[in-house]
């Protein structure tokens, strides 16, 4: 039985997706996510007004496993990002589903919902 047949919704594609992790300890959780096997590509920080690379002071860092990222800040929520190549069919498909997303990102080229806990995902547009 596949999934359509199950629930009566066609599958939704919503492409690559980047997990984004509120940690306690940076350094504790990058060396953790070190040796699972994950890449570390970037390390944040901040001075208030904008963001800065610090090695000294990060406030977030950027891994990759394969296809897969995952981002670990101090932001204190739990976040995914879908990368898709028509945002706007993925809202009309969630919207069927009776989810309510809701219009975001530059021009609003994306959406963003809730899951029943707050954690929010974001829709996004894929870039050539």
């Amino acid at each position: 039985m596949t999934d359509d047949e199950k629930t009566g919704w066609p599958p939704v594609e919503l492409g690559e997706v980047t997990m984004i992790f509120t940690v306690k300890d940076l350094a504790k959780s990058i060396d953790f996510y070190t040796r699972l096997g994950f890449e570390q590509t970037v390390v944040h920080g901040h001075d208030g007004q904008k963001p800065i690379s610090s090695e000294d002071n990060p406030s977030w860092a950027t891994f990759r496993c394969g296809n897969q990222r995952v981002h670990l800040m101090d932001i204190g929520m739990n976040m995914m990002h879908f990368v898709v190549d028509d945002p706007p069919a993925v809202m009309t498909a969630l919207t069927e589903r009776g989810l309510a997303p809701y219009a975001s990102g530059p021009g609003n080229t994306g959406a963003s919902l809730e899951d029943p806990d707050g954690n929010i995902i974001y829709i996004m547009k894929s870039t050539p």
